[in-house]
């Protein structure tokens, strides 16, 4: 045919309608960051979430814990001039407020939804804001987690923010205006109009002066919900909204379909404990030859490993100061190394590790002697699996087990002549050291674009890929640049581009695979420094580290000076 082809439209079913985008509103007073993702369906509903302190990247309910709901999400971070501001005012000036809640109506008008299809989230910071927007600003349905109710009292004691909201010297009546803006609210209305559920535990820190006092401040709510947390697993502020993800994400999906669940006071987690059987359990637990070992942190830094974690002896000891050594072994074959481990304070092991009965494991932690880290000289190549040793001479044990990690990791770092692997999972841990310069495969394809060595800088970029290793992503694997000499070799890490038309010619017919990312380059294309160097003449090579394996091509040979 020779009619004329209409040009290529976007394919509907290829744009995920769902994902998450970050912007920055600049319509208000204050720029305002965010994150929102659209509803699924006819989902006519819009859930805003507000951070608490320290929250991961700024925003919290950001991971696996809302992505099942059909509702749209809009997530508020609250950072204005790198401070926290309760999304309120800074130096007792409210355009924060206005602009926050600008962003809030305009995604209202925008779905084309009213204030009785919108519920408000946080927790501690965030929800005392969900709080104060829900009750200030008629939006009907309030899930508030641990929230301050005397905002200028607790940022009083936090000098940062404190100064920050309330003005540098933080005067009394500026105290007075933050502390009652939330219990003013309630004292004129009482919640009435609104679906309120507030979590908290009497064993939060804050129970007694931020929520008890402030209880009979909702009389007027008629759907006022109280879920009150007694369990084992929850000891402090920062555990509250973990323990009860559940049940706060069930209220929200049941809230996006229009339904207003009445819970009324609940007290949920609580635990019939027979402490006889507790005991039992426990020490059974302790003799019955298992250990917990879990790296949470991990890194190469130069020639030296860092991981930390959680190591201990599962159940209780029979005695009260029960002291543990701990060790760190690298197992190769018949061969092993074995390093001593510094023991660590650790956080809220007793409700990680809950298994049937609380336990404590306050000094569970572990972390390298040196801040440096564990150094690999004198560790040979090979691939070594990685074990923890702990021992307690006080009850006669010494066991060991493979090290595990909370999450999948793969870090690759040149060290000389040397490259270093750290890779872990749910099943192991792996140490790999193996020459930087590795096999010559007929199956490479390199070419040196450009090269320059002024004085002491060297730069080189180009292509280099293996045909049938896909390279589709900067996650594909780890470019070295090598500078093998007589009596020493220097290696570096180099960074990567996405430049197809540069690739793509060196792509042979009938190979269809993806090497969008196959462009190596000296970070920032300024160069690698190589001041450590001694003057002599080096064979240069660029390595490939993808993989198990690791592949290499021959850049020619430069002479220092």
């Amino acid at each position: 045919m020779t009619t004329a082809l209409p040009p290529l439209v976007p394919n509907r079913a290829a744009v995920d309608r769902r994902r998450v985008v970050t912007e920055t509103d600049t319509t208000g007073p204050f720029p305002v960051e965010y994150r929102f993702r659209p509803a699924e369906g006819d989902s006519q509903h819009l859930i805003v979430v507000f951070s608490g302190l320290a929250a991961p990247n700024g925003y919290h309910f950001a991971g696996k814990s809302l992505m099942e709901l059909r509702a749209n999400i809009l997530w508020i971070r609250d950072d204005f001039d790198g401070h926290y501001s309760y999304y309120m005012c800074r130096n007792m000036d409210f355009s924060i407020e206005a602009s926050v809640a600008g962003l809030i109506e305009r995604t209202l008008a925008r779905l084309g939804l009213g204030r009785d299809r919108v519920s408000l989230l946080g927790v501690s910071k965030g929800g005392s804001a969900a709080l104060y927007y829900g009750l200030r600003y008629g939006y009907r349905n309030i899930v508030t987690v641990v929230p301050q109710f005397l905002i200028g009292s607790y940022v009083r004691d936090r000098p940062v923010t404190g100064q920050y909201m309330l003005g540098e010297s933080m005067p009394q009546q500026n105290i007075d205006v933050l502390d009652g803006a939330i219990p003013d609210m309630l004292r004129a209305r009482g919640g009435q109009g609104h679906n309120i559920y507030l979590f908290t535990s009497e064993a939060d820190e804050q129970y007694e002066t931020e929520i008890n006092p402030h209880l009979q401040l909702f009389w007027a709510c008629e759907n006022f919900n109280f879920i009150r947390t007694d369990s084992p697993m929850v000891r402090q502020h920062g555990e509250v909204s973990g323990y009860n993800m559940p049940l706060i994400a069930g209220l929200l999906s049941a809230l996006t379909e229009g339904a207003d669940p009445r819970l009324g006071f609940v007290e949920n987690g609580k635990q019939q404990v027979n402490e006889v059987d507790r005991q039992s359990y426990l020490y059974e637990l302790r003799v019955s030859g298992t250990l917990t070992a879990v790296v949470k942190k991990q890194d190469i830094r130069g020639a030296n490993i860092v991981l930390s974690g959680d190591a201990f002896i599962p159940g209780e000891s029979a005695y009260s100061h029960s002291m543990t050594t701990k060790s760190l072994i690298m197992e190769s074959g018949s061969r092993h190394f074995e390093f001593p481990l510094a023991t660590t304070e650790a956080k809220y092991l007793y409700s990680q590790y809950f298994d049937r009965f609380s336990c404590d494991y306050p000094y569970g932690g572990f972390e390298p002697e040196s801040p440096s880290g564990i150094s690999m000289k004198g560790i040979p190549v090979g691939t070594y699996n990685l074990s923890v040793r702990v021992t307690s001479p006080a009850e006669g044990i010494d066991r060991r087990t493979a090290l595990v990690a909370r999450r999948p990791f793969d870090i690759r770092r040149p060290v000389g002549g040397n490259e270093a692997v750290l890779i872990g999972d749910k099943k192991r841990v792996r140490l790999i050291r193996r020459p930087i310069v590795g096999q010559f495969s007929a199956e490479t394809v390199f070419s040196l674009e450009s090269t320059w060595l002024k004085e002491r800088m060297l730069h080189v970029e180009g292509v280099l890929f293996v045909h049938g290793v896909e390279a589709d992503d900067r996650g594909h694997g780890q470019y070295y640049l090598v500078l093998q000499g007589q009596d020493s070799t220097h290696s570096y890490r180099l960074g990567m581009s996405r430049k197809t038309a540069a690739i793509r010619k060196h792509v042979r017919r009938g190979d269809f695979g993806n090497y969008d990312f196959a462009y190596f380059a000296t970070p920032g294309y300024n160069g690698v420094d190589l001041q450590k160097a001694a003057p002599g003449v080096y064979e240069v090579y660029i390595s490939l580290s993808t993989g198990g394996s690791l592949f290499s091509a021959a850049a020619g040979s430069i002479t220092l000076d």
